[in-house]
């Protein structure tokens, strides 16, 4: 059995769409010329319209995993003068901790537990100290747990902090409104929501943040954004982009603007919403706490986890996300994005039914 002929419900790879495949099929070309300037320039007009950002926001591209652009934001963004609130409920939000703490960026840690909602109550302790930034995992994807953005909002409103989001698994998932929801940075990867290979990464950075930027010193030369933002006036990037990818997504936002985004959110809700009312009466469940449409972090009341994965994937040739950490042998996550039909869940979920003798 190859790699490749596995259902995916995976968060990221997903199940590519056939007609990103055909754009795959195609030869790279050279990149340093006027036409891939204009397509660059183009990703940059959409990806900053499907995120409602406002006009004047800039964006970076980095051949880079989402974990690069993560640091790559908190190390342009912020410096040792400042001080952050990390939101930190999983794996994910502690990737952000470390990259603070082995950069020397003063933060201090907003601990949730795994089964533990954010609500407004947990930022009280946290009004009115002097912090400078706050950096969250708007969908934490260890859990599944997606967090409130009112609540984030309107603390780091009254508290005049610079807001980075990690929508990584969120984006193109759940509504997102960059401008609206006043958020300085947002972080995105081509292997999620939006269903390409992996490779590229995104940062949409507000007008205020693009300030911030032009006036932070870094010690990096692959990632220091003020040379991208530079190159990015020519739709060109300081370094070689992963230039298969960037075509990709110029057909992927294409084919979502011109259906709506609301159309591409209706779908993945819909194929969310559609699993998770079969899985009822199951011996499975999900947890209480507010869950993002990118994946349903299934439980189980045994610590058969691993097992199950195994059994879908080496007996069914299916693909799930297992979790690690201290989940790792109670839940497994099912994505919602990606070419994935109806009937595709119901075969999955014929196969949860045989796992479980029903």
């Amino acid at each position: 059995m190859r790699l490749d002929d596995y259902k995916l419900f995976t968060i990221g790879p997903t199940q590519m769409y056939r007609h990103t495949l055909d754009v795959r099929s195609k030869v790279v070309p050279y990149f340093r010329t006027p036409e891939f300037s204009e397509l660059m320039l183009d990703n940059e007009r959409l990806i900053k319209k499907l995120q409602f950002a406002s006009e004047d926001s800039k964006a970076v591209f980095l051949t880079a995993s989402g974990s690069g652009a993560m640091e790559a934001t908190v190390i342009n963004c912020f410096d040792q003068n400042d001080k952050l609130l990390i939101i930190c409920g999983g794996t994910f939000g502690e990737r952000f901790v470390n990259i603070c703490n082995i950069h020397h960026i003063p933060c201090e840690v907003l601990r949730l537990g795994p089964d533990e909602t954010l609500t407004a109550d947990h930022f009280s302790q946290f009004d009115g100290k002097p912090f400078t930034g706050l950096l969250v995992n708007i969908d934490e994807t260890y859990t599944g747990q997606l967090y409130d953005i009112n609540i984030i909002r309107d603390f780091c409103d009254r508290n005049n902090l610079l807001l980075v989001v990690d929508a990584i698994s969120s984006f193109l998932a759940d509504p997102y409104k960059m401008e609206e929801n006043h958020i300085d940075a947002t972080i995105v990867s081509s292997q999620k929501g939006l269903c390409l290979a992996p490779g590229l990464s995104i940062v949409t950075l507000s007008p205020r943040m693009v300030n911030k930027v032009e006036n932070t010193s870094v010690q990096s030369l692959y990632f220091e954004f003020k040379d991208y933002l530079i190159n990015m006036k020519r739709g060109q990037t300081p370094f070689t982009p992963a230039v298969g990818v960037c075509f990709e997504l110029n057909d992927m936002l294409h084919r979502i603007d011109e259906a709506g985004v609301e159309t591409r959110l209706k779908e993945v809700k819909d194929r969310c919403e559609y699993f998770r009312s079969s899985i009822k009466g199951l011996p499975i469940y999900l947890p209480d706490y507010p869950l993002s449409n990118a994946i349903s972090p299934i439980r189980f009341e045994k610590s058969i986890a691993m097992e199950f994965f195994a059994f879908l994937k080496d007996e069914r040739h299916i693909m799930v996300n297992p979790v690690g950490g201290e989940l790792g042998k109670r839940s497994i996550r099912v994505a919602h994005v990606g070419d994935l039909s109806f009937a595709d869940y119901d075969n999955l979920i014929a196969e949860i039914k045989s796992y479980f003798g029903m």
